[in-house]
């Protein structure tokens, strides 16, 4: 009986670390086949505007990082969101200044965007779905 009790708390204990594992350590997610073909076909369209329409590149791109920490699991706003989860992404420093970017458009009365700083700010979104798992074809 003394065997078994210890069996099932060993069992139970790699349970939870899996979890947690899961939880908390985990980058990459599963998404759905709609959400990858969703999230590529957006990426696209957002990549063909960039040179007539960097400020809604910029708006656009923000929305998906959103609906990215969504699926992380994380509820609110995406500033919120960012100061969570942001070190578990390489360029966290990189979506914050892309993120900024979104709120000083969103904000700022007259707050403009050039097609460099655009470009920056898709490459950070794009990047931190690469993180998690989303490949894009490339257009070299």
């Amino acid at each position: 009986m003394n065997v078994l009790n210890v069996g099932i708390a060993i069992l139970f204990l790699m349970f939870v670390g899996f979890c947690l594992y899961v939880a908390f350590f985990r980058k990459r997610l599963v998404f759905s086949l709609k959400d990858v073909d969703m999230i590529r076909t957006r990426f696209a369209e957002l990549e063909k505007k960039l040179h007539w329409d960097p400020r809604f590149v910029v708006m656009e791109g923000d929305k998906l990082l959103h609906f990215l920490f969504q699926k992380l699991g994380y509820k609110g706003v995406l500033g919120d969101s960012l100061k969570r989860a942001g070190r578990q992404f390489s360029h966290e420093q990189d979506l914050w200044r892309a993120h900024k970017l979104r709120n000083s458009l969103a904000h700022e009365l007259g707050s403009e965007v050039d097609i460099k700083m655009a470009r920056s700010a898709l490459k950070a979104y794009k990047s931190a779905f690469e993180q998690c798992g989303i490949s894009f074809p490339s257009h070299e």
